[in-house]
């Protein structure tokens, strides 16, 4: 790197980010692993599954497997402390919305890129929620919003690969494109979870109650 801010653009509880430059002049965020963090999560994860055990047997645990969402989460949360995953998530996510004119993905610099560390393509946008800086600069709300939900159903519905982590931070709106940030969580349908999904609301598009029931029940099962 030719300069790298030592003082963080953004900190969260896994990593967090600082700009720099690449000798070759790209500007580029860099995001860092927290020392330890593995070891913090997994030991906080354990502390959790004892707790768990202590809730009283009448109350909401008759109706919600505690041990499998915290499973779920310490699965989810070993996926995105592992900055590679992440990498492979944005280079699938650039291939699947490549196509699309108004949708951008950072650059990835793979080559800077490890297990601990990720390096990415620095975006100066306004954030998706900024409506008076998008006004500003000309920008449509509604034509934004429309393009934003659209996509967001194609990643659902026909990719079946779908950013899970939407909030306003990770969606900035640069040069008349939308741009994802973040692709530590991802969410993602099996060809048969995803047929079901739209034989679903193909149902309730005709009106056919029997259908969606069926669908329903599939889906749950």
């Amino acid at each position: 790197f030719a300069r790298f801010d030592e003082q963080p653009l953004a900190a969260a509880s896994i990593a967090q980010v600082h700009r720099a430059t690449l000798k070759s002049g790209e500007k580029v965020v860099i995001k860092v692993q927290r020392k330890g963090i593995y070891d913090t999560m997994a030991r906080d994860i354990g502390l959790l599954h004892k707790a768990v055990k202590l809730v009283p047997p009448i109350s909401i645990k008759e109706t919600v497997d505690f041990s499998m969402v915290l499973d779920e989460l310490w699965v989810v949360t070993q996926e995105e402390m592992n900055f590679l995953t992440e990498a492979a998530n944005m280079e699938e996510f650039a291939r699947r919305n490549k196509d699309i004119a108004f949708v951008r993905t950072p650059i990835l610099y793979k080559e800077h890129t490890t297990h601990h560390v990720l390096v990415m393509e620095y975006i100066d946008g306004y954030s998706i929620d900024d409506k008076i800086s998008l006004q500003e600069n000309g920008y449509d709300l509604h034509e934004i919003g429309t393009k934003l939900v659209d996509n967001y159903i194609k990643q659902v519905m026909e990719d079946g690969f779908f950013h899970a982590d939407p909030h306003p931070g990770n969606i900035v709106v640069r040069n008349g494109k939308i741009t994802f940030l973040d692709f530590g969580m991802m969410g993602v349908m099996s060809d048969s979870t995803l047929k079901r999904l739209n034989d679903l609301l193909y149902s309730i598009y005709i009106e056919d109650t029997e259908e969606m029931t069926n669908a329903v029940l599939k889906l749950c099962i």
